[in-house]
């Protein structure tokens, strides 16, 4: 008789979720990379930005190209404050969706450890069933032997 585990379905089902909120959590954490990525390429550009500004500004400058670097630099200050924003809140998402993982992931464990220790009863019962049967043969052909 094969192993049979009766909470199978409820297994597929818990490796699914499982699954799922990983899948969740690492799309979270990649769309984190992406920001960090973009805050940093942000401010990399604008210190460049500003360096170039800075050799153009001692050879000397009209008002209107101060006003178009202080726009600028605002724009930029703006950027990076809506970026390191959007991190924090990537931040507490991850957090919440590790914690929904965590879960998800305990839930499989309990499940996976008692199909383990179901199977490990079935490999045990059957091979006490075995040693059974392997028991009986011996005697009948000792008592072939014996009637011989």
């Amino acid at each position: 008789m094969p192993f049979h585990f009766a909470l199978e379905a409820v297994l597929r089902l818990r490796r699914s979720q499982e699954r799922a909120e990983r899948l969740k959590l690492e799309a979270i954490v990649a769309e984190q990379l992406r920001t960090q990525a973009r805050l940093r390429e942000t401010i990399e550009r604008s210190f460049e930005a500003h360096r170039q500004f800075q050799l153009r500004l001692a050879g000397g400058m009209v008002g209107t190209q101060l006003q178009f670097e202080m726009e600028r630099e605002a724009r930029v200050d703006t950027i990076c404050r809506n970026l390191r924003q959007d991190l924090e809140e990537l931040e507490k998402r991850r957090i919440a969706q590790a914690q929904v993982f965590y879960a998800a992931r305990r839930n499989l464990e309990l499940i996976e450890n008692l199909r383990e220790r179901k199977l490990e009863a079935y490999r045990t019962e059957q091979a006490r069933r075995d040693q059974q049967e392997l028991d009986a043969l011996f005697l009948l052909r000792q008592k072939d032997r014996g009637g011989e």
